[in-house]
C-alpha cells in the first residue's frame, strides 16, 4: 500500500508540475461563472432563468445535452493531459531507478495506471458536480438523473485512457499515444458507420471483413452514446459496445504487461 501511495503522490505532483490541473480548473471555472452570472438564456424564445413553468422533463433534457457535450470535451482534454505521464515515468534515466525497486514490473505498471486514473476521475467528478450544482441552483431545479451519466463517464474514460496508456507504455511517447488513440478512434467511428459502405460494395467478402473488424475494434463512439440515454433515465442503449470494448481493452492491456515485463530497459 505504501508503494501505491508513493506512485499516487508522484503522479499527483507531476500533474501539478505540468500545469495540467490548472487548465482543467480554468475551463470549469469559466463555465461556472458563465452560468452563475449570465443574465438570461433563451431557448425557443423563453428565458430559462425566469420561466416558472419549465417541466422537469425539459429541464433534464437540457442538462443531458449540456453534460453530454461537457463530459465529451473534458475527456478530450484528459487524453492530452494523461498521454505524457507514463512516457515521462518510463523516460531514460528515470526508468532504471524505478525498475531497481523490489516490485514486479506488472504491479508497477498497474499501480501507475490506477493512480493516474483515480486522480483524473476525481477531477472529472468534482468538475461535473460543481457545474451540476451551479446550473441546478440557478434554474431552481435538481435533475438527479444526470448523476448516472456522470458516473458512467468513469467507464468511458477507463476505456479511452487504457488505450492511451498502452500506446504510451509500448512507444514511450506521449505524442504517439495521442496520435494512436485518434487514429483508432477515427477507424472505429468509420466501422460504426459501415452500413454506408455496404451500399457501394454490396454483398461481398469485404462486408464480412468490415463486420469482423467492427466486432473486434473498440467502440468508443457507441460507448459514449450511452451518456444521453442514462441521463434521460432510459438505461443503456448499447450494452454490446461496452462489453466488447472491455474485452478488447483487457486483451491489449494483458499483452502490454507481458511485453513490458520482458523488455530490456
Amino acid at each position: 500500500m505504501n508503494k501505491f501511495n508513493a506512485i499516487l503522490l508522484d503522479s499527483l505532483l507531476e500533474i501539478r508540475s505540468r500545469k495540467i490541473i490548472y487548465i482543467y480548473a480554468a475551463v470549469t471555472l469559466f463555465l461556472i461563472l458563465l452560468f452563475a452570472f449570465i443574465p438570461s438564456m433563451q431557448i425557443q424564445g423563453e428565458d430559462l432563468f425566469e420561466s416558472e413553468f419549465m417541466s422537469s422533463e425539459l429541464f433534464s433534457k437540457i442538462l443531458a445535452h449540456f453534460f453530454d457535450g461537457f463530459i465529451g470535451f473534458f475527456i478530450f482534454l484528459l487524453v492530452f493531459g494523461t498521454a505524457f505521464l507514463l512516457p515521462s515515468y518510463l523516460g531514460k534515466g528515470r526508468i532504471e531507478l524505478t525498475l531497481s525497486k523490489p516490485i514486479s514490473r506488472w504491479k508497477l505498471l498497474t499501480m501507475k495506471f490506477v493512480a493516474v486514473y483515480l486522480i483524473h476521475m476525481f477531477i472529472l467528478i468534482l468538475m461535473s458536480l460543481l457545474l451540476w450544482l451551479t446550473i441546478s441552483f440557478r434554474l431552481g431545479q435538481f435533475s438527479w438523473g444526470i448523476l448516472p451519466g456522470i458516473m458512467f463517464s468513469f467507464v468511458h474514460f477507463l476505456f479511452i485512457y487504457l488505450f492511451v496508456f498502452v500506446i504510451g507504455a509500448l512507444t514511450r511517447s506521449g505524442a504517439l499515444a495521442i496520435m494512436g488513440y485518434f487514429i483508432i478512434r477515427f477507424a472505429a467511428n468509420l466501422l460504426e458507420s459501415r452500413e454506408v459502405a455496404y451500399q457501394f460494395i454490396g454483398e461481398s467478402v469485404w462486408t464480412s471483413i468490415l463486420d469482423w473488424m467492427y466486432y473486434i475494434f473498440p467502440k468508443f463512439g457507441e460507448v459514449g452514446g450511452n451518456f444521453m440515454s442514462l441521463m434521460r433515465g432510459d438505461g443503456f442503449v448499447n450494452f454490446f459496445s461496452i462489453y466488447t470494448t472491455l474485452i478488447f481493452c483487457a486483451v491489449i492491456y494483458a499483452l502490454t504487461l507481458y511485453i513490458f515485463s520482458r523488455r530490456d530497459y
